[in-house]
């Protein structure tokens, strides 16, 4: 049997499940990746991210030849690039992982539409999820999840599965990576280079996380959610490393299990894309001011805490979770800045941008989500005195500042630095209400 196999958020040969189902049907499969010329435009975000993707795709490519095999790539509209390819090769069947993202799952429902047309059989599976959300009722509060979630992830069994042996794939006239990415702008990503990611599952100190997790200056966060999101490894082995080392109710889990829980919610209710999630606080009349937009983009709010996460941001492509949650925090509860215009910003920017699981953490942020209580409104000072109390965090992000002692830091007793551009108190008292 000829098949395609499709590569998508997957990039890894390791415990691939629709690369192991692919490569024990097929007598000859043809390993595809597609840049999805849509896609690129919209995320319209730093060139280093794409940058990041053509490293992940030549080491999996790496990995292919390995195999005897070889990726093509491809530029353009997926379902347009497989119609071409089906009228090309005539393969019995398409074989990939399985997209829950609200524009994954669209893009996968066209392409599947044109298997059945063209007669060709289209297999997907579940590669991305411990437990994918059709296996759980539906639930719209994270304790009452978790606990079914925990039910169901109990009576699987969670094993990580072997790389595939030689692939017999043949030598086609099709483009190969190099010949794709001349169409593709992009640059080096200094920052990250995929091999990190077999090494951090490795080397991470699963057991300090909990006492770590949260402080700025320290690297206490697995910093997985890159790998996680390219499918550099799968979720199987983080999980595996993590029931080694912990507790099936540790922290780490739970983190895990939020993470699936918002795609149960995008699952259950995909108008939250777009849609605040509770009836109650949709119309609120957010104020939008475009110069607190600018000083935020810029990183001069004043608030030290917030202009160092957003020079990491904009710096490396990620930002450390918990100031994700202050910086949320302030856009929507201080600065009243409608919560999509804040996913809009992390998309731009973050390398692990994830529709589903952005939307979700902002909409909980701005207390117009699910599971919304308490009412959740950080004080920026406060969380950086507890959070990064040497300032370490702090000074490395805002360089300008690395040799002010911390104590001024930390009293924002500081001479020609930006002056907040709102009152968190006086904020706070405006936001309470507002959210009623």
């Amino acid at each position: 049997m000829r098949a395609l196999f499709w590569f998508k958020r997957d990039l890894r040969l390791l415990d691939n499940k629709g690369v192991g189902e692919a490569a024990r049907d097929a007598t000859e499969l043809v390993p595809v990746f597609i840049f999805d010329k849509k896609l690129l435009a919209e995320l319209n975000g730093p060139q280093t991210r794409t940058g990041f993707l053509v490293a992940a795709l030549k080491q999996l490519d790496g990995q292919l030849r390995k195999k005897g095999s070889r990726l093509y790539v491809f530029y353009g509209q997926p379902e347009e690039i497989f119609a071409q390819l089906i009228s090309d090769l005539k393969p019995d069947a398409l074989y990939t992982n399985r997209s829950y993202s609200w524009t994954g799952e669209k893009t996968q429902k066209k392409v599947e539409a044109l298997c059945r047309k063209q007669g060709v059989v289209f297999k997907d599976f579940n590669d991305s999820l411990l437990v994918p959300p059709e296996k759980i009722e539906a639930r719209k509060v994270y304790s009452p999840f978790f606990r079914l979630w925990g039910l169901a992830l109990a009576q699987q069994e969670v094993s990580v599965l072997p790389e595939p042996g030689l692939l017999r794939t043949p030598e086609l006239n099709w483009p190969s990576l190099a010949e794709t990415i001349k169409l593709i702008p992009y640059q080096k990503n200094r920052h990250w280079n995929p091999d990190y990611a077999e090494v951090r599952l490795k080397q991470f100190d699963f057991k300090g996380y909990e006492d770590n997790r949260n402080q700025l200056g320290l690297d206490g966060t697995s910093r997985l959610s890159v790998a996680l999101r390219f499918g550099l490894v799968s979720i199987r082995q983080v999980f595996d490393q993590v029931r080694k080392k912990l507790s099936a109710d540790s922290q780490l889990v739970k983190e895990l299990a939020w993470r699936e829980f918002w795609y149960h919610i995008g699952y259950y209710f995909p108008w939250t894309q777009d849609l605040e999630f509770q009836e109650k606080r949709r119309g609120l009349k957010w104020l939008n001011r475009e110069e607190d937009l600018r000083a935020l983009e810029e990183a001069r709010t004043g608030y030290l805490l917030i202009d160092a996460a957003i020079n990491q941001l904009k710096e490396e492509g990620w930002m450390h979770n918990r100031a994700r949650l202050v910086v949320a925090s302030f856009v929507t509860k201080d600065l009243l800045i409608d919560w999509r215009v804040g996913e809009k910003f992390f998309k731009k920017y973050l390398l692990d941008y994830d529709e589903v699981v952005n939307t979700g953490n902002w909409q909980w942020s701005a207390s117009v989500g699910a599971d919304p209580r308490p009412f959740r409104l950080f004080n920026p000072q406060l969380q950086a005195a507890k959070y990064d109390p040497e300032c370490r965090y702090i000074r490395k992000y805002v360089p300008e500042l690395k040799k002010t002692p911390c104590r001024q830091i930390q009293a924002l007793e500081l001479q020609n630095y930006h002056p907040p551009i709102v009152d968190h108190r006086w904020a706070s008292i405006r936001a309470k209400p507002y959210f009623k």
